[in-house]
């Protein structure tokens, strides 16, 4: 950051004058971040990505954790599936504290008429109840954690009762040579909704996920719980679902992974106070900024921006230094 501002003092000077002549050297911003209010610091994000990141009706949001390499940092993330932006990221230094997180998050985000997405660790009653409180709804898988209402849905889907509500789907992908079969079952059988008493739930399911890739093939069966409010009662299909599910793990693939491989996260260096977490916010910041963007490729931007600075201005909407908006 301290290069690339000395590098590039003459843009400054046009475009940030305020900055020029007076950037921050390496020290100073280990030393203030270190210091600042990750709270503050966050919510001041959060409010300003919400305010220009487009949320359609239904959208989805995925909901997960990553630990910070080397730092003891968790950080829960709430992640637009369509827009792959981050509404909102709140971190803790006590481990398994993810689900006193995961709720702060999601008051700090739009719920209403959305559907937030989550492992097994989110399948939490005061969870669910928090989110339909706030009429949105929710699709997450159910493992051992909920031991009881795992061995319910599994045994519901293995001895269905006689002409029980179910809908189903099969849909087939192929890509690099990996081929996988997901069958997903859904159903709204109100006897057994009944009988689970889990906050908000409208449906169950179970997705039967087989894939083959040199000549081998895995074979797993997950069970889950989700819930569509009156105004998205239109999503309760099972084409829907299967999205929901395979959106939700774009939080793995364009968050996370892009934070260690575009950005090193899981090798850099900076791990004093506050700092490690004040990154990690920019760094959404930035993926949120050139997901908008439509920025296809990081590295290509990066390059790009890196041997054309101009058009990084250009790109930001700082009209004085515009030759061309950059499409990577």
């Amino acid at each position: 950051m301290e290069e690339w501002a000395r590098n590039y003092q003459h843009l400054l000077r046009e475009q940030l004058p305020f900055l020029s002549g007076h950037t921050p050297d390496a020290a100073t911003f280990h030393r203030v971040f270190a210091r600042l209010d990750t709270e503050a610091f966050e919510d001041v994000l959060g409010a300003w990505l919400q305010a220009i990141v487009p949320q359609e009706k239904g959208e989805g949001i995925a909901l997960d954790g990553k630990t910070i390499s080397r730092t003891g940092v968790h950080l829960v993330a709430a992640f637009t599936h369509t827009m792959q932006s981050v509404l909102f990221e709140q971190g803790t230094e006590m481990k398994g504290k993810e689900l006193v997180v995961g709720p702060a998050v999601l008051a700090h985000i739009p719920l209403k008429d959305h559907i937030v997405t989550g492992d097994a660790m989110f399948a939490q009653r005061k969870i669910c109840e928090q989110i339909v409180t706030a009429e949105g709804g929710y699709v997450f898988t159910v493992k051992g954690n909920q031991e009881k209402l795992e061995q319910d849905i599994r045994l519901y889907f293995q001895d269905l009762p006689f002409q029980a509500p179910l809908t189903t789907n099969r849909m087939v992908t192929y890509w690099k040579g990996r081929k996988e079969k997901r069958i997903m079952r859904m159903s709204d059988d109100p006897h057994l909704l009944s009988y689970l008493q889990w906050p908000g739930v409208t449906h169950v399911w179970e997705c039967t996920r087989e894939v083959k890739r040199k000549g081998e093939t895995t074979r797993e069966v997950a069970v889950g719980i989700a819930s569509f409010p009156q105004g998205l009662a239109k999503l309760a299909t099972t084409e829907h679902l299967n999205q929901y599910l395979r959106g939700h793990w774009g939080i793995e693939n364009a968050l996370h992974r892009t934070r260690d491989v575009s950005f090193n996260e899981d090798k850099a260096t900076i791990r004093k106070g506050k700092a490690p977490q004040i990154m990690a916010a920019l760094k959404n910041l930035v993926i949120s900024i050139l997901h908008r963007g439509t920025v296809r490729s990081f590295p290509t931007a990066f390059r790009q921006f890196a041997a054309h600075p101009e058009e990084l201005f250009s790109f930001l909407g700082l009209p004085e230094v515009a030759k061309a908006t950059v499409l990577a």
